[in-house]
């Protein structure tokens, strides 16, 4: 069966304006000898192009460079110059040594298709939004890819929520206009040493379970998770429902009966991926060699835990 196994221990809530999140604790120490993008991008380690001159929406060229298994987060944004036009990763994926792929992506910024100008190319300091990783887990469940479209119409919405004018349609824009506000939020929590993932709450609902191999890729990747997070979290007032521990509890539940399919990565990349959906809940976890590298989990926007009580109780 394919089962994950949620044996963490649970912090108490910390709370920042509507954000609250609780962080899941190990004791076990994992071998991490990975490279993640942003370290490989700041290093030269990684080359990243269009698939040819031409380019396509849907695939980049990504040429690990280093003698370390190269990790791409999915919902990470790959933005610049370099390219044709932003993209958000669909599948996070891990790329041996020394080894090229097509990485498979979507576009992030609708209004751009232009020849490369210079060489910049970098992370995004912000993973893509919440709702719009939600909608893309679904449609890779039911269809193994996303809804481009759909991508578009999300950060549209999500463009005009925050007011912001962005001549190519990137959020970027949304993020640079509004930078103080997401890092007075961010710098406001702090990781301990056995912390290893974290259960999100935007007001008084679950939203988000991100889990990693360590404690060092969570501290990597929590300051992009937390902004992902005040994307859906702005102008957002929370009820007067104080979320416990059995909340979270519930949401592992919701996740173990959601129906599950195995993929296994192509393009000679690492591990194998499980994916999990249910009218409820959706998500994917990467594991490699029968260890959990990372898993990301959603609650769907309509859906509060706290009120069932039925046989996730």
């Amino acid at each position: 069966m394919l089962n994950f196994n949620f044996n963490y221990n649970l912090s108490d809530p910390v709370k920042k304006n509507n954000i609250t999140i609780f962080f899941l604790q190990s004791k076990t120490k994992l071998e991490n000898n990975f490279l993640t993008l942003e370290e490989s991008i700041s290093k030269s380690l990684v080359d990243i192009k269009e698939i040819n001159s031409k380019g396509t929406i849907r695939y980049l060229k990504v040429s690990n460079k280093s003698n370390q298994k190269l990790l791409i987060l999915g919902s990470e944004q790959i933005i610049g110059n370099a390219l044709k036009q932003n993209r958000v990763v669909n599948n996070t994926t891990l790329v041996p040594e020394k080894t090229t792929i097509m990485l498979s992506v979507s576009c992030c910024e609708k209004n751009r298709w232009s020849p490369a100008v210079a060489n910049n190319i970098c992370t995004s300091e912000s993973l893509y939004f919440t709702k719009g990783r939600i909608n893309n887990s679904v449609n890779i469940f039911d269809n193994n890819k996303t809804d481009q479209f759909k991508i578009w119409d999300d950060i549209a919405e999500k463009l005009d929520e925050f007011s912001t004018k962005s001549f190519t349609g990137t959020l970027e824009d949304t993020y640079n206009n509004n930078k103080l506000y997401f890092d007075e939020i961010t710098n406001y929590f702090t990781i301990n040493e056995n912390d290893v993932g974290v259960v999100a709450a935007i007001g008084n609902r679950l939203v988000n379970v991100e889990i990693f191999s360590s404690n060092k890729l969570l501290k990597m990747y929590f300051p992009k998770i937390i902004k992902s997070l005040i994307f859906e979290s702005y102008n957002k007032t929370s009820q007067n429902y104080l979320l416990g521990l059995k909340d979270v509890y519930k949401l592992f539940r919701l996740i173990e009966f959601s129906e599950k399919k195995l993929h296994k990565p192509h393009n000679d990349c690492l591990g194998e991926e499980i994916r999990f959906n249910s009218d409820r809940v959706v998500g994917s976890c990467l594991n490699y060699k029968e260890k959990l590298l990372h898993f990301s989990g959603f609650l769907k926007d309509d859906i509060n835990v706290h009120l069932f009580k039925s046989k996730v109780a």
